[in-house]
C-alpha cells in the first residue's frame, strides 16, 4: 500500500485557504486533536485528495484559480460520503442556505472560532462514522475480493471506488439502490447495457471492463473496470495545465478514434464531455462512462427525461421529438475542442432555460477572436462539428480525424493558405456561418 495511504491514528482533515494566517491558524488549532493537512489552492487540495483518504474537509469560498464553491461542487461529485464545512470571510444568509441544500455539513464565518469548528468536526465525524469511516475502509472493507482503498466518485450509475487485487489496481462501480431508489430499475438496465456494450470493446481509446456481476437477491451489480491513473480531461481545461498545440490536436483525434469506433458497433455515447475523458500520463484518452448511451435497437430510449451534460448537448438532443445520430456526439467533440483551444465553452447561461437557448439559437465567439494563435483551418473544423444543424455536420468522427489530418500534413509541408489542395478540402467543408 503507498505510503500516505497508511491508516492514521487521528482524523484526517483537509483544510484549504488562500491566507497563510487562517491556514496556520487551522493548523495549530487542530492539530492536538487531529490529522490536519493544509493547501492553499483548490488545484493543490485536489492533488493532495488524490493521495490520501480525508474524514472531513474545511474551505474557503473565495480563493483565486478555481473558486471554493466550484471546488465544493466537485468534490460532492468525487467524494459525496466526506463531510464539507464551508469558511467565509464575507457572509450571506442566502449563501448559507444554498450551500446547506447543497450538501454543505456547516457554512462557518471568519473570524473562526475555533471551540465551535472543532464542535463542528466531531459532530461531522460521528453523523458520518456509519456511512463512512475511512480507517474502516483501509483496515477491513473488501468487495468481491478487492481491497477498497478509497471513493474514485460518483457517475450516472453509481459510485466508482478504487480497489486492488494482488498488486493490480482496478475502478469497479457499484450501482447504488439509495441514490435514486424511484428509478432503480431504469438505471439498472442502463447499468447492465453499459456492461452489455463494454464487453464488446476493445480498443485502445476506451476504458476496458474485466468484471460483471449481478444478484437480483443479494448484492448490489457491479462493474470492474481498467483503473486509469491520469487526470480528467476537465481538469487540463479547469487548472490550465499547459499543452502544446499539437498536443491537443492530438487528444481530440483519439476523442474522434474512439467515437469512431463505438459509433461503427451501432453504439452513441450521448454524454461526451471532459469529465468522461481520461488522460494518462502520456497523453493517451480514455473514453468512459457509457451509462446513458443508445444502442441500435436496445428497446432503452430517452422518455421526459433529458440525459447528458447540457452544456456539451446537441441542439437536437433536447428534442425527444427528433431522431439523434452519431453527428449529437459530434457537435459535443466539437464543443470540447473550442473549450480546450480557448479556455471557454462556446455556449453559456446561468440557468438551464439561458443554455438551452444559446445552444439552439445564438452563435458563439469565432474561436480566433479568442485565441488568435489558431490557425484558420481549425476554426473552419470547429465550425463544421458546431453547426446547430446536424446535416450540416461532419457525417463521422473519421471525417473529422481526416480533416485534422489533411490540414497538420499541409502545414508539416509548408503548403500556404491558398495552397489547391487546402482549397479543395475547404470546399468539401460546406460551412455555415456559426460564428458571431
Amino acid at each position: 500500500m503507498p505510503e500516505d495511504m497508511k491508516i492514521q491514528e487521528k482524523p484526517s482533515i483537509l483544510a484549504i485557504d488562500d491566507e497563510e494566517p487562517i491556514r496556520t491558524l487551522l493548523y495549530r488549532g487542530l492539530s492536538d486533536k487531529y490529522r490536519v493537512e493544509v493547501a492553499a489552492s483548490a488545484v493543490e487540495a485536489a492533488e493532495k485528495i488524490n493521495k490520501m483518504v480525508f474524514n472531513v474537509i474545511i474551505c474557503d469560498i473565495y480563493m483565486p484559480e478555481i473558486s471554493g464553491r466550484e471546488f465544493f461542487i466537485e468534490c460532492r461529485k468525487a467524494i459525496p460520503e466526506v463531510p464539507f464545512i464551508v469558511l467565509t470571510g464575507q457572509p450571506k444568509f442566502a449563501d448559507a442556505i444554498n450551500y446547506v441544500k447543497e450538501g454543505a455539513f456547516y457554512y462557518v464565518t471568519k473570524p473562526i472560532d475555533l471551540q465551535l469548528l472543532r464542535s463542528l468536526i466531531d459532530r461531522a465525524l460521528a453523523e458520518h462514522k456509519v456511512r463512512f469511516n475511512p480507517e474502516d475502509t483501509l483496515k477491513r472493507s473488501e468487495f468481491k475480493g478487492f481491497k477498497i482503498l478509497k471513493s474514485l466518485g460518483v457517475g450516472n450509475s453509481g459510485t466508482v471506488l478504487l480497489g486492488e487485487k494482488e498488486g493490480s489496481f482496478y475502478a469497479i462501480k457499484i450501482l447504488r439502490k439509495d441514490i435514486d431508489p424511484e428509478n432503480y430499475e431504469l438505471r439498472l438496465k442502463r447499468f447492465m447495457q453499459e456492461y452489455e456494450i463494454l464487453k464488446q470493446i476493445n480498443h485502445p481509446n476506451i476504458v476496458k471492463i474485466f468484471e460483471f456481476n449481478h444478484d437480483d437477491k443479494a448484492d448490489m451489480p457491479y462493474l470492474v473496470m481498467e483503473f486509469i491513473s491520469g487526470k480528467q480531461l476537465s481538469s487540463y481545461i479547469k487548472q490550465k495545465i499547459e499543452l502544446s498545440f499539437e498536443n491537443k490536436l492530438y487528444i481530440i483525434n483519439q476523442i474522434a478514434y474512439a467515437l469512431d469506433y463505438v459509433h461503427q458497433c451501432g453504439i452513441l455515447h450521448r454524454d461526451v464531455k471532459p469529465e468522461n475523458i481520461l488522460i494518462t500520463d502520456n497523453l493517451t484518452v480514455k473514453l468512459s462512462d457509457f451509462g446513458i448511451c443508445k444502442v441500435s435497437n436496445s428497446g432503452i430510449t430517452m422518455t421526459t427525461d433529458v440525459l447528458g451534460s447540457p452544456a456539451y448537448m446537441s441542439p437536437e438532443s433536447f428534442d425527444s421529438a427528433k431522431t439523434i445520430d452519431q453527428r449529437a456526439d459530434i457537435f459535443s467533440l466539437g464543443v470540447i475542442c473550442y473549450e480546450l483551444f480557448t479556455g471557454v465553452r462556446p455556449f453559456q447561461g446561468e440557468t438551464f432555460y439561458q443554455l438551452l437557448e444559446s445552444i439552439r439559437e445564438k452563435k458563439p465567439e469565432a474561436p480566433r477572436k479568442l485565441n488568435p494563435q489558431l490557425p484558420a483551418w481549425l476554426q473552419d473544423v470547429m465550425a463544421k462539428m458546431l453547426d446547430k444543424s446536424p446535416e450540416k455536420r461532419f457525417n463521422s468522427a473519421a471525417e473529422v480525424m481526416k480533416a485534422i489530418n489533411f490540414y497538420m500534413k499541409e502545414a508539416a509541408s509548408g503548403a500556404t493558405a491558398g495552397s489547391i489542395t487546402t482549397k479543395i478540402l475547404k470546399s468539401m467543408l460546406f460551412m455555415s456561418n456559426v460564428w458571431k
